[in-house]
């Protein structure tokens, strides 16, 4: 009795070949559809974490990245706004820097000098 099971899983197969092969439309329009259903889902996942939906991931953005310029080919300077203060980092590859803090100490513009008074004696 124990080869009974043996002997349904070898002639298995041949119960496959006795089934009458689907024509080239049916196959076609199945896998047109799996395309799309694919397609769909995958679309689906890159708006829902576009939308920060995904678990794990928040709304907020404390951190705002201004601007970065590099200067060299591994490293940069990037301006960055982190609830609501500036600062300028030293970014290379293998440290990160605070080179200045603009929120602080904002950056005045030069006005022009009143004139100089005279003397008084």
């Amino acid at each position: 009795m124990p080869w009974v099971p043996v002997l349904l899983l070898i002639l298995w197969p041949v119960s496959a070949w006795a089934a009458e092969p689907p024509d080239i439309t049916s196959a076609l329009l199945r896998t047109g559809w799996a395309l799309l259903v694919v397609i769909g889902l995958i679309l689906a996942l890159y708006a829902l974490s576009k939308k920060r939906l995904l678990p794990g991931t928040s709304g907020t953005t404390a951190i705002k990245l201004i601007e970065m310029r590099p200067l060299q080919p591994k490293a940069s300077l990037a301006l960055v706004e982190i609830r609501g203060q500036e600062f300028l980092l030293g970014v290379s590859a293998d440290s990160i820097h605070l080179l200045a803090d603009l929120s602080a100490n904002p950056v005045r513009k030069p006005t022009d000098c009143p004139a100089i008074p005279a003397e008084q004696p």
